[in-house]
């Protein structure tokens, strides 16, 4: 790359030339002559719009020649009100982000005559942006008088503001906090805010109908955070809801309602609910007329519009920064997303679609595809970590047909200089492409590419590549219980450089963890120590509404741009997603598999336990590795007589082993499943912690397949899902308790170790802090690691989380103001890994938490309520 001496002219350059390729023939230029210049002035003058909330700052510059020029203004009605000039009617564009929203939150409360049942509130926030036609009409039918919180600015913002427990969630989810705050400033007694995890089913081919993480589970964030709410001054209704089960939502909102002491029967809710999915129905039909109203202008008239594509809490001004007035300015009329998505169908695409707001960005995607008149921006939260999955997705459709795609990233930032340039840029491309015949191909394109299945005549020959997710169970283990079913499975090894290669082919606001793990695959393929036309890669996922659903369409994308097209992907899964009939989980292979994993969780308990306070240096680390021979030697025999039998011995022999009489801070490791486990992603976080004199507390990686089938189990109880899944997930889960049980009764009768906590006794602990409705990712497994952990003696924890997590921001962050009220002396500290967290400052926050940690077990003198304030004011400098 070269930079010219004179970068600072060049813009002026390119300005120069593009007025020159515009130059009309015959037609006088209108640049100033110099005569002219000598003439030409200007005055400024400032003034407040005040037509509206937003109260725009304007600068009116007044030319010498009487032309007025407005900045500052969002929409046309502040220019009209500086210059004095009116907008001619046939000049002024359409803005459906305007009048959805003003539909929106048009609906009528009772008077508090007419109320039966008192007031109920509900926040403007997130998505009451979609469902509150439903909401409103319900609780109005029950003979609430619905109160709504105030529109959006900075100062209700920073109402809430010393609430908000992460600092990088996104704006909209900050936002909430000072909704409810409001509120409560008004005496509203009651306040309805349900955790909608399931939207209604609207495209036919995808895969599931989810909400982002945030969506779902954020009203458990308020009422942990919240203090009023906590503490009982307004009864808080925040209920688990399916949308696409309307008999559900019933029994749902009933339990709720009933919970808090308020009257009423199940028939009258269920006449409610379904008064209120058809006034949201009726809600979208009209903004769909809407929609299709303007496209016909357009197309008539040829004029052009654009597709402002987000998220429905995207309406609000002040998340949106009022960029749909912006677009009406550059002359461009402004659809939503949603008003036009019901006109395609989404199919062939290479992302997993389970996200509903997501899925109506392809859908729009694909109308603007087929109409020349149309354009998409895409707005994009910052900290929004499932956009890394859905802004390269809509781009691949976009550029598909040969189409701009432009996005946008906001958050609390409103200088929209930046983003006024990029939408001029725009349409300057526009009118461009109007000018040289450019026109986008309305050909349906496959965005997809074949990928090679993997066969079982691969299975035979090919070498299967495996990131490194936790090396005490993989290495010798998880391995041989491949090798064991004739599988050629290779664990590559940790490596730094991983994650720049990462970077190289993942989108870099993904996971963490996909980064990492995809890097390893492809430095491992491009390193040539394997035969490429032989070999395989495997990835482990999680599945459900987190964004590691995605990772084997990311991977599949990264092979394709790294030029490995032709290496298969197995998926190792709980659905085992993307898999062909080359690899099967058969019962001799997952026996074996469940072997090596609990040998790998018995040993994290026992060399960690031991290590630190070892008299011989090497002396755990020798004993490990005797008995990590023995375990290969059963892993691949499958003996389940074997394995109950070292059970025992590997407890017995780790407690009689030589240890130091001294104490040390014990410090529990939570997170997000690879960060928690993989060196290369925490720094090797067990190692840090014995440097800097403490023992490392790991809880077992069987604890996450237990909670994943508990998952099933609620999700029948709760929410109509198929009572089939709950009876396989509790056999499943009975045939984990009986491989343990042997390891647990050793453990039990130890002298140095913990036993192991029953899931369901973690699910009935875990319900005291947060509802067992929090699937995505770790869900509410995480916080109840914490609470295990504390329940122990286990004071101290860091808990470790990918930059974005979004659901660490719930169970993580978003729990531990309660956990620490709850268990006094809780010494928490959450950091996040990211490829571009400085490590330093990581290490520190460690230091800090051990120093914590250290001075409370020296001291008895402080006073529980000291000892707190000091773990949140360090906490708070950490930050």
């Amino acid at each position: 790359m070269v930079r010219p001496s004179i970068a600072g002219l060049m813009g002026a350059y390119g300005c120069a030339l593009i007025s020159l390729d515009n130059q009309e023939a015959n037609k006088e230029s209108e640049i100033l002559k110099p005569d002219e210049l000598e003439k030409f002035t200007t005055h400024k003058e400032f003034m407040v719009c005040g037509l509206c909330e937003n109260n725009c700052k304007m600068t009116l510059t007044v030319f010498n020649d009487g032309n007025k020029f407005v900045t500052g203004n969002r929409c046309e009605r502040g220019a009209e009100k500086a210059t004095k000039v009116k907008v001619a009617k046939k000049d002024k564009k359409v803005n459906l982000v305007d009048y959805k929203y003003k539909k929106l939150f048009c609906y009528h409360s009772l008077s508090k005559k007419k109320q039966t049942r008192g007031e109920i509130g509900i926040p403007r926030v997130l998505n009451m942006y979609e469902n509150y036609p439903l909401w409103h009409t319900m609780l109005t039918d029950l003979g609430f008088r619905v109160v709504l919180s105030p529109r959006s600015d900075k100062e209700l913002f920073e109402e809430g503001i010393e609430t908000i427990p992460s600092d990088t969630v996104c704006y909209p989810a900050k936002m909430s906090h000072g909704h409810i705050m409001a509120l409560i400033k008004q005496g509203v007694p009651n306040i309805f805010y349900p955790s909608v995890l399931f939207e209604q089913e609207e495209q036919k081919n995808a895969q599931n109908h989810f909400n982002c993480p945030i969506v779902q589970s954020y009203p458990e964030v308020l009422k942990n955070n919240i203090d009023e709410i906590r503490e009982g001054q307004v009864n808080y209704l925040h209920p688990f809801i399916n949308l696409a089960n309307p008999e559900g939502v019933a029994v749902n909102v009933h339990k709720a309602l009933t919970a808090q002491g308020i009257s009423v029967n199940l028939t009258e809710v269920q006449a409610a609910v379904q008064h209120g999915f058809e006034e949201m129905d009726k809600f979208k039909e009209d903004l769909r007329l809407k929609a299709e109203e303007l496209l016909m202008q357009i197309n008539l008239n040829n004029e052009k519009a654009i597709v402002l594509a987000g998220r429905p809490y995207h309406l609000d001004p002040e998340i949106n920064h009022g960029i749909a007035d912006i677009i009406t300015q550059e002359g461009f009329h402004v659809l939503t997303e949603d008003s036009i998505s019901h006109l395609a169908e989404v199919s062939g695409l290479r992302v997993v679609n389970q996200w509903v707001y997501h899925s109506r960005l392809y859908a729009a995607a694909n109308v603007v595809c087929k109409n020349k008149n149309l354009e998409l921006v895409q707005l994009n939260s910052f900290g929004c970590g499932l956009d890394a999955v859905t802004t390269d997705q809509v781009e691949e459709i976009m550029r598909g047909h040969n189409k701009l795609y432009t996005v946008l990233k906001i958050d609390e930032g409103s200088n929209m200089g930046a983003v006024r340039i990029r939408l001029r840029s725009l349409k300057a491309a526009v009118s461009e492409r109007v000018r040289h015949n450019i026109e986008a191909s309305t050909e349906v394109h496959e965005l997809v590419q074949e990928t090679p299945a993997f066969t079982k005549e691969m299975a035979k020959k090919h070498t299967l590549l495996l990131p490194m997710l936790s090396p005490i169970h993989q290495e010798g283990l998880l391995d041989t219980a491949f090798a064991a079913a004739g599988y050629n499975v290779v664990s590559l090894p940790e490596s730094n450089t991983s994650v720049n290669n990462g970077l190289k082919f993942v989108n870099n606001d993904s996971c963490y963890p996909a980064i990492i793990t995809i890097g390893q695959l492809i430095e491992a393929l491009q390193s040539g120590e394997y035969d490429l036309d032989n070999t395989s890669v495997m990835m482990t996922q999680t599945g459900g509404g987190c964004r590691a659903t995605n990772y084997i369409p990311l991977l599949r994308k990264a092979l394709i741009d790294a030029g490995f097209p032709q290496v298969p992907v197995v998926s190792l899964s709980m659905g085992n997603q993307g898999t062909e009939k080359g690899f099967k989980f058969t019962v001799p292979l997952l026996t074996r598999f469940m072997i090596a994993v609990l040998y790998g969780d018995l040993f994290e308990r026992v060399v960690y336990r031991t290590r630190p306070y070892e008299a011989t240096e090497g002396s755990v680390n020798e004993l490990h590795a005797k008995w990590l021979e023995k375990a290969r030697k059963n892993v691949e025999s499958g003996s389940i007589f074997e394995f109950n039998r070292n059970m025992k011995k590997i407890v017995a022999e780790f407690d009689q082993i030589e240890l130091l009489d001294i104490q040390k801070p014990r410090v529990g490791v939570v997170g997000e499943i690879l960060v928690k486990y993989s060196k290369t992603a925490n720094d090797d976080i067990v190692s840090i912690i014995e440097e800097e004199g403490g023992e490392a507390v790991v809880l077992d990686l069987i604890g996450f397949m237990n909670y994943s089938l508990y998952n099933q189990i609620w999700k029948a109880d709760e929410i109509g899902f198929s009572k089939k899944n709950k009876l396989m997930a509790k056999t499943f889960i009975g045939i984990i308790n009986m491989l343990e049980k042997p390891m647990n009764k050793a453990l039990k009768a130890s002298k140095r170790f913990d036993s192991i906590e029953s899931i369901y006794d973690i699910a009935a602990s875990t319900e005291e802090v947060i509802s067992i409705g929090n699937h995505t990712g770790e869900g509410w497994f995480l916080t109840g690691e914490m609470i295990e952990l504390l329940q122990k003696g286990v004071h101290n924890i860091i808990c470790l989380q990918p930059f974005g997590c979004l659901p660490n921001h719930i169970v993580g962050k978003g729990m531990m103001k309660e956990l620490r009220r709850q268990y006094p002396g809780a010494n928490l500290a959450p950091i996040d890994y990211d490829p571009g967290v400085s490590a330093v400052n990581q290490l520190n926050r460690i230091r800090l938490m051990m120093t914590t940690a250290k001075k409370r077990m020296n001291t008895t003198s402080n006073s529980v309520e000291e000892s707190e304030r000091e773990s949140e004011m360090e906490t708070a400098q950490a930050y």
